[in-house]
């Protein structure tokens, strides 16, 4: 419902809840080491923050759209909107 971590991806929001518009979440694990931190309002990403525990290539999939980040390990990088 809020994160999903397959397939090399990471999707956030993939199935939100309609009775869930808005909200937060702390501390989702997504495979590959990854920490998530996510905000949202009127069912849309407002902000996440993303901190992974090894330096590599993360794909985010927010919505349709993919974005391709190399991450550096222990280093914050905050996504605005979707």
């Amino acid at each position: 419902m809020l994160m999903q971590s397959h397939s090399g991806e990471i999707s956030l929001l993939p199935a939100l809840p309609a009775e869930w518009p808005k909200g937060s979440v702390t501390g989702l694990r997504g495979r590959g080491g990854y920490t998530i931190d996510i905000r949202w309002d009127n069912g849309r990403l407002i902000e996440a923050t993303l901190v992974s525990d090894v330096t590599q290539t993360c794909r985010l999939r927010i919505k349709e759209k993919l974005r391709v980040l190399k991450v550096i390990a222990g280093k914050k990088y905050k996504i605005i909107g979707g």
